[in-house]
């Protein structure tokens, strides 16, 4: 079976198509040809009739006049004549018409006057043929088709001598329609006798069926050259009925289509018939060929479809040569190239471009094996030390060849049953089956060794050195993503790592995600107003006045409860959210210090700690000056603190940022003074107005004369270029008084106060003063302990 719409329904149709269009083509030509044939037979059987019709003419025209002269020389005939008896005339006259059976029969005088007649014309009247008589006295007798009584007859006119002429015989024979059906019946065609005026005059005719009036309508008048007229039923022709056409009298052959065509219409027939049977035959043939053409087709589109699902196919067993099996071995051509394309795409999906050991991708699907499993092993990720600046140094065309030269060292070191990939640009990773710890040590020292030997590139020698992170699965990773995440944070401690090999250590990944929740909601904490703003007081040494407080950020996570400041700020600075959170903090506190301009702490400074990413901040300037645009205050109440290491990361960028500050009005300080590197002479060029020493230096002052020796040199430095001293970290009153002492202008520390919530502020103030008052009042000089000068 096969579908109307398939190659094989196609293929049949136009070949049956072919064979139709051929056969119409042929059957149309040769019936074409046929009908022009039979057409002109028609015409010649016209063109015999009418030459047969004025030879009838012409031979009766001879018989009768030669049996008109033996009637005149009739001697009963001639005494009628003579006795000039009417009665006896007629009595002759209609005696010999019957004889002859002439339709028209007539004596006249020799001039013509009308003797007697059987048509009741007068004697003496002129006989109504004078044509005929002039042609008669002329040649003696005469022979002419003349129009009479609205009848046309064969009439002939012959002289009656007794001695000497006496009388003209005229007798005539109707062209009716018993002559018309002789004619027709000798000719085979039908005759109509027509006049020759127009429109013409039928006289006699020789059709049976049909209204010849009608039929005279219908029919044109053709010539004497045959012709399709009669809305083409009938083949026509006019007939001369004598030499010169001068005879009033003519005839139209009509030749009947059907009868003319009979055997043009049984030829057609029985060719339609053959057309038939031959289109049924092709239409069997060309099933039968459509199948057989079609079924190595069908066989051929099977196979595609079957490469379409596996490209390892059998290919249909044609064994021909001819298209189809140049198809068949293209498709099979074609299977084997897409095979190994797919091979080469697998391949280099699944592998390194430049060491050719498997890649992260094949190295995943092992790992998700071996979890999957639950077989136990080492993951032993391993990174080359210093490549990036033996690549800087020799060229990273160098570095690759090092990568390569590592990479297959270590796949000849291990068992071929343990995997081997390259997963990032100096990193493999391997995955040792088995709990044995010492073996794995052995194994990968034995790595090492081979790895770690000279390699000799183009005569360069070069060295490299391993560091190692080891994993024990499935005990210590439950997915790609642990795996992952576990062997970066291990490979961290592995670099810094005295041995260069680190195990992971459970709970390792859990900073991590701590680190991962704060960065994640840290921006939600400040959209949600989470964060909290504490003050910590500077105090005045001199008088116990309080000049400034310290904002201090503070977040209790959800989750995680309180954080440590420095943590979620560090994070804030890695994640790239430190310059949100220090425009939230300056807009915070924007806002606490109007609450204390209604409380009377109008002359109170506020100090904020800067970020060293915030001095990279162009905007910076730009913020501060708008979230402080309406500040009550003189700007030079408002500190920015920033550290001597935030100071140095840039220093054309920070000098550039302290500037403008400074050209707001604000006040910038050092914060944490004394732990950072810097040298004296770059902060020397810090546009500062103050130092805060790190409370580390300050929380055993009383004790540590080494402490006591670094404050006081800093105090006396800081005020030899000018500047103004904080000391933070003061928590006793022997620090204080040896402070006060040294000439510190402010001191910071649980001795003063713990930071404060801004709305308790105002009342730590109120309650501050007789603290104040006994911090100021002079002790004696040997209640203070100042081990410097010692």
């Amino acid at each position: 079976m096969f579908r109307p719409t398939g190659f094989r329904g196609r293929l049949l149709v136009a070949m049956l198509a072919l064979a139709l269009v051929t056969s119409l083509v042929i059957a149309a030509a040769f019936m074409v040809s046929t009908f022009r044939d039979e057409e002109n037979r028609a015409r010649e059987r016209l063109q015999v009739a009418s030459g047969v019709i004025r030879e009838i003419l012409a031979r009766r025209n001879q018989l009768l006049v030669n049996t008109l002269n033996v009637l005149v020389d009739d001697f009963g005939f001639r005494s009628a004549i003579a006795s000039g008896d009417q009665a006896t005339l007629s009595s002759a006259l209609d005696n010999h018409s019957q004889r002859f059976r002439a339709d028209l029969a007539m004596l006249a005088d020799r001039d013509g006057n009308v003797i007697n007649s059987l048509q009741a014309l007068a004697p003496g009247k002129r006989v109504p043929f004078p044509a005929l008589l002039d042609e008669a006295n002329r040649r003696g007798a005469a022979a002419s088709l003349v129009i009479w009584d609205e009848q046309a007859f064969q009439a002939l006119m012959v002289p009656v001598q007794a001695p000497g002429l006496k009388a003209w015989l005229v007798m005539g024979y109707s062209l009716d329609n018993r002559f018309a059906r002789e004619i027709s019946e000798l000719t085979g065609v039908d005759v109509v006798f027509e006049s020759r005026e127009s429109p013409p005059r039928a006289f006699g005719h020789s059709m049976v069926q049909g209204d010849p009036a009608s039929i005279m309508a219908a029919v044109r008048d053709s010539g004497e050259q045959a012709s399709m007229s009669g809305d083409h039923r009938y083949f026509s022709q006019t007939a001369r009925l004598n030499a010169d056409d001068s005879a009033p009298v003519r005839a139209r052959l009509l030749l009947d289509r059907q009868t003319a065509l009979a055997n043009y219409y049984r030829l057609a027939w029985n060719l339609t018939l053959l057309v038939a049977v031959c289109l049924g035959v092709a239409g069997l043939l060309a099933l039968a060929l459509a199948r057989a053409l079609g079924k190595p087709v069908l066989h051929l589109a099977r196979y595609a479809d079957d490469l379409g699902d596996d490209l390892t196919a059998v290919p249909p067993p044609l064994t021909v040569r001819d298209e189809l099996g140049r198809l068949a071995q293209a498709l099979f051509a074609m299977s084997r190239r897409i095979r190994h394309r797919e091979h080469r795409i697998h391949h280099d999906a699944s592998h390194d471009s430049l060491t050719g050991l498997p890649n992260r991708l094949a190295l995943d699907r092992h790992l998700r094996r071996q979890l999957e499993s639950g077989r136990p092993g080492y993951l032993l990720s391993l990174s080359i030390v210093g490549l990036k600046e033996l690549s800087e140094t020799l060229g990273y065309d160098f570095g690759d060849r090092v990568i390569i030269a590592t990479g297959l060292r270590l796949r000849g070191a291990l068992d071929h049953r343990c995997p081997l990939g390259r997963t990032g640009g100096n990193e493999f990773m391997t995955f040792l089956p088995g709990r044995d710890r010492e073996r794995l040590e052995a194994e990968l020292a034995q790595l090492r060794q081979v790895a770690e030997e000279t390699i000799l590139i183009s005569g360069t020698p070069a060295s490299v050195s391993l560091c190692a992170a080891i994993l024990h699965l499935p005990d210590q990773a439950a997915s790609l993503d642990d795996i992952r995440r576990r062997v970066s944070l291990t490979m961290d401690r592995a670099r810094y790592g005295e041995t260069r090999s680190a195990f992971y250590a459970v709970g390792g990944d859990e900073l991590h995600l701590r680190e991962l929740a704060i960065i994640r909601d840290l921006h939600t904490a400040m959209e949600n107003n989470q964060l909290t703003m504490v003050y910590q007081p500077k105090v005045r040494f001199q008088d116990g006045t309080v000049a400034a407080v310290e904002a201090l950020v503070r977040w209790t996570h959800p989750q995680l409860g309180p954080l440590n400041p420095e943590e979620f700020i560090a994070l804030a600075e890695r994640s790239g959210q430190i310059h949100t959170l220090t425009e939230h903090i300056l807009r915070r506190i924007r806002r606490d210090a109007g609450q204390w301009q209604e409380a009377g702490l109008r002359e109170l400074g506020i100090a904020v700690n800067l970020s060293a990413l915030d001095l990279n901040n162009p905007r910076l300037p730009d913020l501060v000056d708008g979230v402080f645009a309406d500040w009550p205050r003189p700007l030079n109440t408002l500190t920015f603190e920033i550290t001597e290491s935030a100071a140095m990361v840039d220093t054309q960028a920070a000098m550039r940022a302290l500037a403008r500050l400074r050209e707001l009005g604000v006040r910038l300080s050092v914060d944490d003074f004394g732990t950072g590197y810097s040298s004296l002479a770059q902060m020397r060029q810090l546009p500062v107005q103050e130092l805060k020493i790190d409370k580390s230096f300050v929380l055993r002052l009383d004790a540590t004369p080494q402490d006591q020796l670094i404050v006081r040199s800093t105090i006396d430095m800081a005020h030899g270029l000018g500047l103004g001293v904080v000391a933070e970290g003061v928590e006793n009153e022997a620090s204080w008084h040896l402070l006060r002492h040294w000439g510190c202008e402010l001191a910071q520390g649980y001795l003063i106060s713990r930071p404060l919530p801004a709305s308790e502020l105002a009342g730590w103030h109120a309650a501050f003063r007789e603290q104040a008052a006994q911090l100021t009042q002079d002790r004696p000089r040997r209640a203070v302990t100042d081990r410097s000068q010692s």
